[in-house]
């Protein structure tokens, strides 16, 4: 096994000599991008403002192989920006810094540059800036190991992108998201960001952004134990990026690779890809990844057993992560040389580390809290500046205006008196005639009230006897469709009794007559299949008969519904139980994934809509089927999802299964009989409860049903 492994390895290295010669016209590129923008800056007759794009184009393509030459360019196109007064190019600026002080492992001047740049993005309202520099500080945070707060701002750097229909940057904050759900420990939610993430760039046909996503999807399935399949993402990572000139990018995936090799034990190759990544970092000066490689290598000597080397390792990676505060580092070389004093015995040394360890992520906590202060205070200085600046312009306006407004009231003034006289005039010339023709209509008055009093009665007895009419109508009909449902219901029940009680009681009537007649002559193992044959006959008649019972009381109205608060996941299991032998006799396997949640409803009735859709799911799978039971959150319900692989059902026959006037069935993969009662049980408890249910379903591959069961009881109020 091992000889394999070092010819894999070996292989590998062949591999990646051959693509360092394909990427040597792309770094030639590179090369002549960076000389163009040096003969740029070379040239004293350029313009100012050319000359501030040259220097800041070549900050941004230093950044991941020369931090220092970096920040020198970026720092003289930060002072040209200044003398151009040029607040977007500032703010532009302030934001590469940031970003490659994070390179660099100096959070703090990377902190203070990134809140810089948002300030100013949100001053000159620029939205793409503001969601960069949010993104550059969700980076940051996460980098420290503050999930909360770099989720805060990836999540409206994401909300910003899409309002600008931004798809590159959607894709990239959607990977972000994904690591700090991946570092967090919440790998599903980490799978589910990285793959949306990978769906935009492949449309993008973006191959080096699809090498990212691949990458942190390796890392992800890493961490759920799929091994095989993290070695294949993180290949096909490495394979793209060999391609291009990013050597830090590749040295990420070495990192990586190094990583899974360990915990696949495959020791000498984790070293080998442990090394490359270290010197390639040490190359551009990422002091934050030097000392991570440097706490991997520590831990696979740990795993070799060479404590000593492994002691070594860890060290060196501690004074760097103290040189330059890498807490979540510190705290992790601690702990493992807490675990190498333990192997040594030396308990008390043990002791200090594991405690220095404890520490460490306590002050990870502390200082998230601080930051939040810190930069909710200089948030609030830059507000208070610009407040005070509106305040000054609007007591200029306000003054303005009430110069104008004196001059305006005296005009209207005027005319308001004006228009007073004409009309106290009018007013009295009114009042006059409206006095003459009073005295006129008061007589006619008198006459009308008399007759409208006479018709309000007549009105008032013909709204009483139509009323009358029309509830006795309305009885009427009631009953009318109260008997059809009635004899409707009596029909469907006497339909089922002489049909799907026959063939069972035939079957108990046989088994019976065999045993009267036979008993003596028949084996142990002839009585026990008899045995078996007549307790299926039983329980279908069981089923059928509580499923009657059930439907009848429900439509009598005497089943009551009595909600109260109950562990779905043991009802679950309990119905699980019952149809064990069932599932087993037909070789089905029932996959229980509900989850444990507490929900609001009747209890009698969740377990019959259950024992239902069970039901079904077994007698419609085919032998060696799965079926699988699920549930999620849903807006204030929980969805349960019950779904087989069975035979499916056809589209014309979906509609017919969940209407009242009707009973579809189908026979089961085993020629089991149903009654067509059971979904209408399902429908009419879930609805009963303040849910739904719906079914998705395709011919030969199987169906879906899901029903929601609310998790808290109604507000009364």
């Amino acid at each position: 096994m091992i000889a394999i492994r070092y010819f894999a390895a070996y292989f590998i290295f062949l591999w990646m000599f051959g693509h360092a010669m394909a990427s040597t016209v792309i770094d030639d590129d590179l090369h002549a991008k960076i000389d163009s923008l040096q003969q740029v800056i070379a040239d004293e007759q350029v313009s100012d403002s050319l000359m501030m794009d040259a220097y800041r184009h070549l900050g941004w393509e230093k950044r991941s192989t020369n931090i220092r030459e970096a920040l020198q360019y970026t720092y003289t196109a930060l002072e040209y920006a200044e003398y151009l007064a040029c607040a977007s190019c500032k703010g532009t600026l302030l934001a590469n810094l940031g970003n490659i002080y994070w390179r660099k492992g100096h959070f703090e001047k990377a902190f203070e540059y990134l809140l810089d740049a948002r300030g100013i993005a949100e001053d000159i309202e620029d939205q793409t800036a503001y969601a960069r520099t949010l993104n550059h500080l969700g980076i940051l945070y996460s980098g420290q190991g503050l999930h909360d707060k770099a989720l805060e701002q990836y999540f409206e750097a994401y909300r910003v992108y899409d309002a600008l229909d931004s798809v590159v940057n959607t894709s990239m904050v959607l990977n972000n998201i994904g690591l700090v759900y991946y570092y967090r420990g919440d790998y599903e939610e980490a799978e589910e960001f990285h793959l949306r993430s990978l769906e935009i760039k492949e449309d993008l046909d973006d191959e080096r952004r699809n090498a990212y996503s691949l990458h942190n999807l390796g890392l992800v399935y890493k961490k759920r134990g799929e091994l095989d399949k993290a070695h294949d993402y993180l290949e096909k990572s490495r394979h793209i990026l060999a391609d291009y000139p990013e050597t830090r990018d590749l040295a990420i995936v070495f990192r990586s690779l190094g990583k899974l090799c360990l915990k696949e034990e495959a020791y000498a190759e984790a070293l080998n890809y442990l090394n490359e990544a270290k010197d390639v970092f040490v190359q551009v000066g990422d002091m934050r990844s030097i000392a991570r490689v440097l706490m991997y290598l520590g831990e696979v000597h740990y795993a070799m057993k060479a404590y000593a080397i492994a002691e070594d390792y860890l060290k060196r990676s501690l004074e760097l992560s103290k040189k330059y505060q890498f807490s979540s580092q510190i705290k992790n070389a601690y702990a493992i040389l807490s675990n190498i004093m333990v192997q040594r015995n030396n308990y008390r040394l043990a002791y200090d580390y594991q405690k220095k360890s404890r520490e460490i992520a306590d002050s990870i906590q502390d200082r998230e809290s601080m930051q939040r202060v810190v930069e909710l205070q200089m948030r609030y200085e830059r507000e208070r500046k610009a407040t005070e600046i509106d305040l000054l312009q609007k007591s200029n306006e306000i003054a303005e205006l009430n110069l104008e407004k004196q001059r305006l009231f005296q005009k209207m003034l005027i005319i308001f008196i004006i228009l007073i006289l004409f009309i106290l005039f009018a007013i009295y010339y009114r009042f006059r005639e409206a006095k003459r023709t009073n005295r006129m209509l008061e007589s006619q008055k008198a006459e009308i009230i008399d007759s409208n009093n006479k018709l309000k009665q007549l009105n008032n007895n013909l709204i009483e006897e139509k009323r009358r009419v029309d509830e006795l109508n309305k009885k009427l009909r009631e009953s009318e469709d109260h008997l059809k449902a009635v004899n409707k219901t009596k029909d469907q029940f006497f339909s089922i009794i002489s049909h799907d009680l026959r063939n069972p009681f035939a079957s108990i009537v046989s088994f019976s007559r065999i045993l009267k007649r036979d008993i003596q002559d028949l084996s142990r193992e002839e009585l026990q299949e008899l045995a078996r044959e007549l307790d299926k006959s039983v329980l279908k008649i069981n089923s059928l008969l509580e499923n009657l019972l059930q439907w009848s009381r429900a439509q009598t109205g005497n089943i009551k519904f009595k909600p109260e608060y109950f562990e779905l996941h043991s009802l679950i299991s309990e119905t699980i139980s019952l149809f064990l032998a069932a599932a087993r006799d037909k070789n089905v396997e029932i996959i229980d994934n509900a989850g444990d949640f507490i929900v609001y409803g009747d209890l009698n009735m969740t377990e019959t809509i259950i024992r239902n859709l069970l039901s079904n799911a077994i007698k419609y799978s085919n032998p060696g089927g799965q079926v699988v039971i699920a549930s999620r959150k849903l807006n204030g319900f929980l969805e349960v999802r019950v779904e087989d692989e069975g035979v499916g059902i056809r589209e014309e026959d979906q509609q017919k299964l969940f209407r009242s006037d009707s009973l579809f069935t189908t026979y089961g993969t085993n020629d089991e009989k149903g009654s067509g009662l059971g979904l209408l049980l399902c429908k009419e408890f879930v609805q009963k409860q303040g849910g739904s249910i719906s079914l998705e379903s395709k011919l030969d591959e199987g169906t879906v049903f899901r029903f929601t069961i609310p998790l808290e009881a109604p507000d009364k109020g």
